[in-house]
C-alpha cells in the first residue's frame, strides 16, 4: 500500500491532479442516454436539486452526480462487495478478500438481481449508466485518490447497487460479536459469575412499547471478531455502530400543530461521510433526503406527505452452527443425525480466484452448508490459529430480499398504509422506521427478518439436527409496532423495544438506556415543542448514565481519610452531567469509569478476556453500572490477600484517575477540561489507515494529514448522551462514531427542513464541499434544505444542465 502511494506521488502533475478534477457546477453536458433535459441546481453546500421529466432521466442524473462527487468512495464499495482489495492494493489484503468472499455479499447480490422486479432493475440500470457516463467523460479528470493508488474505476452495474444493501446489512449486524465474547467468557467463569456479567435490561428502564458445549469453540472463533474489526479499521468504519436516535412528536404536542420528526443515525466518522443529500423533482413526485453513494433512492428524508428516519433494531440475526463432516467422505457433511442412519449432503463449493497486484493469483475455496458459509475455514487458514471444529454461520442477509424496492416504495408512499406496506419488504438489516406524516400520524415500524428460535439463541447450534435449523421468520404482523400512542411521541435509541411479555426473541444486547431516558425526559415537557427545541435535543450532551453512577460513588469518596478526593469530589458534586468542552468533571468521571471497570474485571477474567470484553464498550458500561448498584462480589481483587469491596475499588480507581490526569495535564484541574481530552480527526478510508502505520513514510503522513484529514476537533457529547461521541476503550478519547447526519422535519413546513452532515457533500479533498459542514455539525447548527420553489427565492445556486446529445 505505502509503495503504491509513493509511486502515485511520483506521477502527480500539479495542475492535472489538483485542479482539473474539480467539477464545474455551471457546466452544460451532453449525453446520448437522456430522453429529456435535466436541470441540476447546486446550493452553496453542494446539495443538488435535480429536476427531470421522467424517472429514468432522474436516476441517470443521480448516478452521474454521485460519481462526480463520490467516485472513490463508490469504488471502495465495489472492491469491498466483490472482495478485490488484493487485486488493487497488494498481497497484504488477501485475507480481507477471503473474509469478504466468504461472507458472500457479491454472490447474494447476484441472486437478488435475478429475482428483482424488471421495472426496478431498469431504474437501477439508468443509475449505473449515469455513473459510467461520468467516468467515460472524465477518465482524465478522476479524483486524486485514483492517481495516488494507481487504480482505474470499475464499471458500475445493477448488481453493485444491490450489493450495497448487503454491505449495509452486515455493518448493522453486530449482535454476533457479543455472543462470541460471552461464549468465550463462559470458559473462564462459573455459571453464577457469568450470569452477573450478562447485560440485563432492568424493568425500570424505558422500552419503546409499554408493557458449555460451546466454550472451547467460542475461544477458537474469537479471531473472527478480530477480522471484522480489521475490516472496519481499513475502511474507516470503526466503532460498534451501536447508536442512532429517532423520534416523532404528535401535532397535539407541537407549536405548529403538525408532527415534528428528528433522526440522527450514528455511524463511523470518516471523510467523506456516509450520506449524500439530494432533492428530486419529477412530475407528481418530490423528495428530499439522504442517499448512499451507490444507491439512487432516499434512505431517510421526506416527501410531500411524510418524513422518516431509521435506527438499528439491535436484533439477533445470525447464528453459528457446529457442522459434522461425514467421516466416510470429507466432501460431505451430516444434515440429519437424529435417525438410525445419518443423512449427509455434499458441501456446496464456490471456487474463488483472488487476483493479487504484483503477484500470482490465489485460489480460495468457500464451503457452504444448508445453514450458511463455513466461517471456521477463515480461521483455519491462519498459520498461528488452530480450530478443530467446522462452524457455519446463518445470517438473514444471505437470503434474497428486496430492500431496494422497499426504499423506492417508501420514497413514493402517499399515506401511512402505503409506507408500512413498503416497510414490510425491508428484511436486512433489521431496522426501526420512525415515521410522521401530514395527517398527524406518528409511528415506529419494526422491519427485518428475525428467526423464530426454539433453542437457546446464544449458544452454538447443532448443524446435524434439523430441529436447530432456521425454518420460519417472525411474521411482520408480530414485530413491534407503535402508532399514535397516548403519550404523544414515539422514540427509539437502540433500546429494548418491548417488555418481557412480548412473544418472540429479538435480541439480548441492547444499547445502554441513558440516551432513551434523556429523550423521554425532554419530550415530556409541558411546553409545546418546536423545531428549535428538537435541534437542541439532538445536540444535548447530558448523560443519565453519568448522573446515576456519580450519585452512587460520591458517598464512597466522603468521610474520614477522604481529603485526597476533596478536589475531584467538588467537581463531581457540582457537575450538571453535561459533556461540554469546558467540563472538568466529565474528564474525571470518564477516566474513573475506565479505571473502575479494569480494576473490577481484569483480575478474574484475565487480561486477554477483559480486553476482548472492553473492545465492545457498550457491554462493560452496562455490566459495571449494575455491579456498582449491587455491590458485586467481582469487586474483590483475587490477586490480593485482602477482601476488597465496592468502596475499596472505587477509591483505588479514583486515586489512579487523579494520578493519571496530573501526569498528563499537570496539577491544575482547569487543564483537565473535556476539550483537552476528547478528540476527533476525520480520516479517509484506506489512506487514513496507511498513513497511521508507524512505518509509513513521512511524505505520506504529510500529504494525508494536510490534504485528506480534517481535525483534530473536540466534539461535544459522549457515547451515553443524545449527541453521541463514542471512543473505543482500546483508544480512550479518540472519537470515531457519532451522528452521521442530523435531520429535523416539521410537517407543517412545506418549504424546507433542516439537516447537517459531519463533513460535506464532496469526496474530493480540494473541493470547498469536502468538509464545509463540519464546524456547523460540531456547534449544533443546521442548514436549510428546501422542498419546493422557495429554493429559487431564498438560496444561492449554480445550475448544471444535462442535455440529450443532438444527432450529428
Amino acid at each position: 500500500m505505502i509503495f503504491l502511494v509513493l509511486t502515485g506521488f511520483a506521477v502527480i502533475g500539479i495542475y492535472w491532479t489538483f485542479f482539473k478534477p474539480l467539477p464545474d457546477y455551471s457546466e452544460t453536458i451532453e449525453t446520448r442516454q437522456l430522453e429529456d433535459p435535466v436541470d441540476i441546481h447546486w446550493d452553496s453546500y453542494g446539495v443538488p436539486y435535480i429536476y427531470a421529466d421522467n424517472e429514468r432521466d432522474l436516476y441517470f442524473a443521480v448516478g452521474y452526480i454521485h460519481a462526480q462527487e463520490r467516485l472513490w468512495q463508490m469504488t471502495l464499495s465495489q472492491i469491498s462487495a466483490q472482495g478485490r482489495f488484493a487485486e488493487f492494493f497488494g498481497e497484504d489484503l488477501v485475507e480481507l478478500d477471503k473474509y469478504q468472499r466468504t461472507l458472500g455479499f457479491w454472490e447474494t447480490a447476484g441472486r437478488i438481481e435475478s429475482e428483482t422486479d424488471p421495472r426496478l432493475t431498469g431504474l437501477l440500470q439508468s443509475y449505473a449508466d449515469g455513473v459510467n457516463e461520468y467516468v467515460r467523460q472524465n477518465r482524465r479528470n478522476l479524483p486524486l485518490q485514483f492517481t495516488l493508488l494507481d487504480v482505474e474505476p470499475i464499471e458500475w452495474t445493477v448488481r453493485h447497487s444491490l450489493a450495497m444493501t448487503r454491505l449495509m446489512a452486515w455493518d448493522q449486524n453486530i449482535h454476533w460479536w457479543s455472543e462470541l465474547t460471552f461464549a468465550f467468557l463462559e470458559e473462564s467463569l462459573p455459571a453464577s459469575r457469568l450470569q452477573e456479567l450478562f447485560p440485563e435490561y432492568d424493568d425500570r428502564y424505558p422500552t419503546t412499547m409499554d408493557d458449555s458445549q460451546s466454550r472451547n469453540i467460542a475461544a477458537s472463533m474469537l479471531p473472527l471478531i478480530e477480522k471484522e474489526f480489521s475490516r472496519k479499521k481499513i475502511l474507516s468504519m470503526e466503532g460498534t455502530q451501536v447508536g442512532s436516535n429517532a423520534w416523532a412528536v404528535h401535532g397535539s404536542r407541537t407549536e405548529s400543530g403538525y408532527p415534528i420528526l428528528a433522526g440522527d443515525p450514528h455511524m463511523g466518522l470518516s471523510i467523506p461521510g456516509f450520506w449524500f443529500e439530494v432533492h428530486y423533482s419529477v412530475p407528481g413526485h418530490r423528495i428530499t433526503g439522504a442517499t448512499i453513494p451507490g444507491m439512487p433512492f432516499v434512505v431517510l428524508g421526506n416527501n410531500d406527505h411524510a418524513a422518516w428516519s431509521i435506527t438499528n433494531m439491535m436484533a439477533d440475526v445470525a447464528d453459528f452452527f457446529i457442522e459434522t463432516p461425514d467421516n466416510r467422505n470429507p466432501d460431505r457433511y451430516i444434515t440429519d443425525a437424529t435417525g438410525s442412519e445419518p443423512l449427509s449432503e455434499p458441501f456446496q463449493i464456490r471456487n474463488e480466484v483472488i487476483r493479487v497486484k504484483g503477484s500470482d493469483d490465489q485460489l480460495f475455496r468457500v464451503r457452504e452448508t444448508v445453514n450458511g458459509p463455513i466461517v471456521s475455514d477463515l480461521i483455519a487458514s491462519d498459520a498461528d490459529t488452530t480450530i478443530n471444529q467446522t462452524i457455519s454461520m446463518s445470517w438473514t442477509g444471505h437470503r434474497v430480499s428486496h430492500e431496494t424496492l422497499a426504499v423506492y416504495r417508501m420514497n413514493h408512499a402517499e399515506s401511512m398504509q402505503e409506507f408500512e406496506d413498503a416497510v414490510q419488504e425491508f428484511r436486512a438489516p433489521a431496522m426501526n422506521f420512525t415515521y410522521a406524516d401530514k395527517e398527524n400520524n406518528i409511528a415506529i415500524f419494526s422491519a427485518g427478518a428475525i428467526p423464530i428460535r426454539d433453542f437457546n439463541p446464544l449458544l452454538f447450534r447443532n448443524g446435524s439436527d434439523p430441529e436447530h435449523r432456521w425454518s420460519n421468520m417472525v411474521p411482520y404482523s408480530e414485530l413491534p409496532r407503535l402508532v399514535n400512542p397516548d403519550q404523544g411521541y414515539v422514540a427509539h435509541s437502540n433500546n429494548k423495544l418491548h417488555t418481557d411479555s412480548y412473544t418472540h426473541y429479538i435480541g439480548s444486547f441492547w444499547a445502554p438506556p441513558s440516551r432513551i431516558m434523556r429523550v423521554g425526559q425532554l419530550l415530556r415537557t409541558d411546553s409545546l415543542i418546536t423545531e428549535e427545541f428538537v435541534q437542541q435535543m439532538q445536540f444535548d450532551a447530558y448523560s443519565e448514565h453519568a448522573r446515576e453512577i456519580t450519585e452512587d460513588i460520591l458517598p464512597m469518596l466522603r468521610g474520614p481519610d477522604s481529603e485526597e478526593f476533596e478536589q475531584v469530589r467538588s467537581y463531581l458534586e457540582n457537575w450538571d452531567f453535561n459533556y461540554t468542552p469546558s467540563s472538568t468533571a466529565a474528564t474525571i468521571f470518564d477516566l474513573f469509569y475506565l479505571n473502575v471497570a479494569h480494576n473490577t474485571l481484569s483480575d478474574e477474567l484475565g487480561d486477554h478476556a477483559y480486553q476482548t470484553l472492553s473492545t465492545l464498550s457498550y457491554l462493560p458500561v452496562r455490566i459495571i453500572h449494575r455491579m456498582i448498584d449491587n455491590n458485586s462480589v467481582f469487586f474483590n481483587n483475587v490477586r490480593t490477600d485482602e477482601a476488597e469491596d465496592r468502596t475499596d475499588i472505587v477509591r483505588q480507581s479514583m486515586r489512579e484517575t487523579i494520578l493519571q490526569l496530573e501526569e498528563r495535564f499537570g496539577n491544575e484541574p482547569y487543564d483537565w477540561r473535556w476539550e483537552n481530552v476528547n478528540s476527533l480527526t476525520l480520516k479517509p478510508p484506506l489512506l487514513g489507515e496507511a498513513a497511521a502505520n508507524p512505518e509509513a513514510p513521512g511524505t505520506l503522513k504529510l500529504i494525508v494529514q494536510n490534504i485528506f484529514n480534517k481535525g483534530p476537533y473536540s466534539p461535544h457529547g459522549h457515547s451515553m448522551s443524545i449527541n453521541k461521541a463514542e471512543y473505543s476503550w482500546d483508544s480512550p478519547f479518540e472519537v470515531f462514531l457519532g451522528p452521521s447526519i442530523r435531520l429535523v422535519v416539521d410537517l407543517s413546513n412545506n418549504s424546507r427542513s433542516f439537516s447537517v452532515l459531519p463533513t460535506g457533500q464532496s469526496g474530493n479533498p480540494l473541493s470547498t464541499h469536502y468538509g464545509d459542514q463540519t464546524d456547523m455539525w460540531l456547534e449544533g447548527r443546521y442548514r436549510s434544505v428546501y422542498k419546493d420553489s422557495t429554493f429559487f427565492q431564498q438560496a444561492s445556486y449554480q445550475t448544471m444542465k444535462l442535455l440529450p446529445q443532438s444527432p450529428r
